[in-house]
């Protein structure tokens, strides 16, 4: 699945990108894709790094992932893709088979950089778009409302205010039983007597 690419090198974000994900492999031959091996992306960097390549802010870092397919043996890119991120089964199946036989450093890239707006993301010597993957959707299912209400057939019957609260019923229970306790008092000390 792979998207528009203007030329070769300029990769093309909409705002229908936003759940979705491009995988971009990397060159680690490429004098530019230095910066991705070196030890500072084992520190926490590796998302700034891969974001300053495709020339990001700062602060779209978050939105950058340097996956090493060496790290998912046993697993593989495919998996990760779908189990790990919840991206289309179905479409990144079909791309399994190049996915897994990634050597190099894979950026992953989420579409929602573009912030629901039309951009291009340059992609640098020694980067190559693999494919872009959408996220997974569950299809939700209302009912429609069956009752007279909803149909129009008729209103609610109408409910008169309520009035004054009337004596609650557990306030008669006990002064029943409180005449009934007096009443065995009563007959208790007759019988003493």
């Amino acid at each position: 699945m792979t998207p528009e690419l203007a030329g070769t090198d300029v990769l093309k974000l909409q705002p229908t990108d936003r759940d979705a994900v491009f995988v971009i492999a990397t060159d680690p031959e490429a004098p530019e894709m230095a910066a991705l091996l070196s030890p500072r992306r084992l520190n926490g960097a590796a998302g700034a790094t891969a974001a300053d390549l495709l020339g990001l802010p700062d602060d779209q870092a978050k939105q950058v992932e340097l996956i090493n397919p060496e790290d998912l043996t046993g697993i593989g890119l495919a998996a990760y893709l779908t189990d790990g991120m919840g991206l289309n089964a179905a479409a990144v199946t079909q791309d399994k088979s190049s996915l897994n036989a990634l050597q190099g450093p894979v950026v992953l890239l989420r579409g929602r950089v573009s912030e629901g707006r039309n951009q291009d993301v340059v992609l640098p010597r020694g980067m190559s778009l693999v494919g872009r993957y959408e996220a997974e959707r569950s299809a939700i299912g209302l009912a429609p409302l069956h009752s007279i209400a909803a149909s129009g057939i008729g209103a609610p019957a109408a409910v008169p205010p309520m009035g004054p609260t009337p004596r609650s019923r557990a306030w008669i229970a006990s002064l029943v039983l409180g005449i009934g306790v007096l009443l065995a008092l009563v007959a208790i000390a007759l019988w003493l007597l």
